[in-house]
C-alpha cells in the first residue's frame, strides 16, 4: 500500500508541475509542451523512482491530461480553497469533552472514551507488589487480578509509555515503589513504578531505561492497595452512566451495603448518619437528585465505586475521589464525589462543585437553616459564655460524659471528622472523635484511655471578630497509654465560635 500510494503521488505530482507550467504562460504552448514530452520520451531515459526527480515516464498521460487542460476559474478555485479549509479543520479538531468535571489529562488516557478492543493485550494477569515500608492506610500490599479490561489497560498504558526521564532520587520516604507483572501461560514481563507523592510525578523502569508516566495511572496501581474488596464486575449500569453524563469514569465497586436514612429535614443533636447525608444531599441537589423525602426509609442501597480522575482542582492536594450511589428500590435517589478518609468537606457533586457553590451558604449559615434544639443539655449550653462551654467540655471528660462532651463541639468539627481515618471501604464514622482524649485511630471509645482531665486556667488572647474568640487554656490531663498526647499539665490554644443562635458558642478545636 505504501508503494502503490508513493506512485500515485508521484503521478500527481508530474501532472500537477504540467499544470503548473501551462497555467503560468500568457498564451496557449499546449502544441510545444507536448512536443517536449514526446521528445523526452524517445530520447535518453533517466532514473524514475524520486518524487523530487521526475523522469518521462507515463508520457501518454501526461499528454492527455495536457491537451485536455483548462485554466480553472475564479470560482472553482474559491470554493475549492473553502472546501479545502472545512475539511481541515475538522479533521483537525477533538470532540468537546462535556465534563463539569474538568478531567486532568496525562499519558493514561481516559478508560470511558476508549473502547476496551482497543486496549490490546496477550496477557491475562497482573500482578502489583507494593515495595516501600510506609503502608500507612494500605490493607495489602499486594493485589492480582485477570480482569481482561483491567490487565489490557495497565499492559497498554505501560507500553505507550515512552517518554524518556531523568530521576535522580526516586529512593526517598515520599516516592512508593511498586513491582507490577503481566504474564501469561507462555511468559510474561515485569516493570518498576515509582510514584513521588510530594511532588506529585510518576516514573516507570522498563527495558533498562526510566520513563514518565501520567499520575492518574500511578494513583490507579496505589488504589488496588488502599480497597481490599475490589470488585471489577458492576451490575448497576444506571450509575455508571451517570458517572459518565458529568465526566466521571468508575474503574471497580469497592462497597456495596445497605443502611438507614435517617431524617436529614431537620437535623436535631449530632447524628452521624442524618449529618453525612444531609450535608451530602446538597451536592446531590446539583444534579436534580433530592434525597430528603425518603428520611426515615429503613433500607436503602449504597456502593462505592472508585473514581479514575482526580478531584477538582479546589481540593487539592487530595487526590483520590469515591463515587457515591445511594438508591431506594433500585432507583437512584442521591449521588455524589467523596475523597473517602479524609475530610468529610473534600466531597463535590458530579458538576464538580462544592457545597457552598452549590448551596450559595456558608456552614453555619446552612446549620442555623436546618438545626432544631430539641435536648435539654444543648439547650442549656446554648445560653453560655464560651468560658462556661470550656469548663463544661473538661468537666464533662474527666467525668466520662460523651454526651454533653459532643454538644461542647462545633457541628462543623464533628461532622469534618466525620470519615477521618476510616478505611474506604466505609461510608462514615459511626462514633463521633472527641479532642484531647488521648485516643488511637479507629478507636472504639472517646474513654478508652483517658483517665482524668482538670482545667486550671482560661484566659482570651485573641478576638479575631464577633464571632471567633481563641482561650489560652490550662489543663492536667492523664492517660492510661501515651499515644497520641502525653499526659500531665500542658496549655492548649482552644478556638470558640459562635455557630447559630440555636446552638450558640462551640469549640471549633484545640492547637499550638
Amino acid at each position: 500500500m505504501v508503494w502503490i500510494t508513493f506512485m500515485l503521488m508521484s503521478i500527481d505530482m508530474e501532472l500537477s508541475c504540467d499544470e503548473r507550467v501551462l497555467k503560468e504562460m500568457d498564451r496557449d504552448i499546449k502544441k510545444h509542451y507536448t512536443n517536449s514530452l514526446f521528445s523526452l520520451a524517445t530520447g535518453k531515459h533517466i532514473f524514475n523512482g524520486s518524487p523530487l526527480a521526475f523522469g518521462e515516464g507515463n508520457i501518454k498521460r501526461r499528454i492527455k491530461n495536457v491537451l485536455n487542460y483548462k485554466k480553472p476559474g475564479f470560482w472553482v478555485v474559491t470554493i475549492s480553497f473553502i472546501i479545502v479549509i472545512v475539511v481541515g479543520i475538522a479533521l483537525v479538531t477533538n470532540p468537546k469533552q462535556g465534563s463539569a468535571a474538568q478531567r486532568k489529562d496525562d499519558l493514561t488516557g481516559d478508560l470511558s472514551d476508549i473502547p476496551e478492543v482497543m486496549y490490546n493485550t496477550e496477557y491475562n494477569k497482573v500482578k502489583i507488589d507494593f515495595l516501600s515500608d510506609m503502608m500507612g492506610f494500605k490493607p495489602t500490599n499486594k493485589f492480582e487480578t485477570n480482569d481482561s479490561r483491567t490487565v489490557a489497560y495497565i499492559d497498554s498504558t505501560l507500553k505507550t509509555s515512552i517518554t524518556p526521564a531523568q530521576e535522580d532520587n526516586l529512593n526517598n520516604n515520599h516516592t512508593n515503589q511498586y513491582r507490577i507483572e503481566l504474564s501469561n501461560d507462555i511468559g510474561g514481563y515485569s516493570c518498576s513504578l515509582y510514584y513521588d507523592t510530594l511532588y506529585d510525578k510518576a516514573y516507570v523502569v522498563k527495558d533498562g531505561g526510566l520513563y514518565e508516566i501520567g499520575i492518574d495511572f500511578a494513583r490507579y496501581i496505589n488504589s488496588f492497595m488502599e480497597n481490599a474488596n475490589i470488585d471489577f464486575h458492576i451490575d448497576d449500569a444506571d450509575a455508571v452512566a451517570l458517572f459518565q453524563t458529568y465526566g466521571w469514569t468508575v474503574d471497580y465497586q469497592i462497597n456495596s451495603m445497605k443502611d438507614k436514612l435517617n431524617n436529614i429535614k431537620v437535623l436535631t443533636g449530632f447524628n452521624p448518619n442524618a449529618y453525612y447525608f444531609a450535608y451530602n444531599n446538597e451536592l446531590s441537589k446539583d444534579i436534580g437528585l433530592d434525597m430528603s423525602e425518603y428520611s426515615d426509609t429503613l433500607d436503602i442501597d449504597i456502593n462505592i465505586y472508585r473514581i479514575h480522575e482526580s478531584m477538582p482542582q479546589e481540593f487539592y492536594p487530595i487526590q483520590d475521589g469515591r463515587g457515591i450511589v445511594v438508591k431506594d428500590n433500585d432507583k437512584i435517589i442521591g449521588a455524589f464525589i467523596s475523597a473517602g478518609r479524609h475530610s468529610t468537606f473534600n466531597a463535590c457533586s458530579l458538576k464538580g462543585n462544592g457545597f457552598e457553590k452549590v448551596t450559595g451558604l456558608t456552614l453555619n449559615e446552612w446549620f442555623s437553616k436546618m438545626i432544631k434544639v430539641d435536648n435539654s443539655t444543648e439547650k442549656r449550653l446554648s445560653k453560655l459564655e464560651p468560658e462556661q462551654v470550656i469548663a463544661e467540655y473538661f468537666m464533662s471528660l474527666d467525668q466520662k460524659d460523651a454526651n454533653t462532651s459532643g454538644y461542647c463541639i462545633s457541628k462543623k468539627a464533628l461532622l469534618e471528622n466525620l470519615t477521618s481515618n476510616m478505611i474506604n471501604e466505609e461510608l462514615f464514622n459511626e462514633g463521633i472523635g472527641l479532642p484531647l482524649t488521648g485516643v488511637g485511630i479507629r478507636a472504639k471509645s472517646n474513654f478508652d484511655n483517658l483517665k482524668s482531665a482538670k482545667l486550671f486556667k482560661t484566659e482570651l488572647i485573641d478576638e479575631a471578630d464577633k464571632n471567633t474568640k481563641i482561650f489560652r487554656v490550662t489543663v492536667d490531663l492523664q492517660y492510661n497509654k501515651e499515644i497520641t498526647i502525653g499526659s500531665g499539665q500542658q496549655d492548649w490554644d482552644c478556638q470558640m465560635v459562635y455557630e447559630s443562635p440555636q446552638t450558640g458558642w462551640k469549640i471549633e478545636g484545640f492547637g499550638h
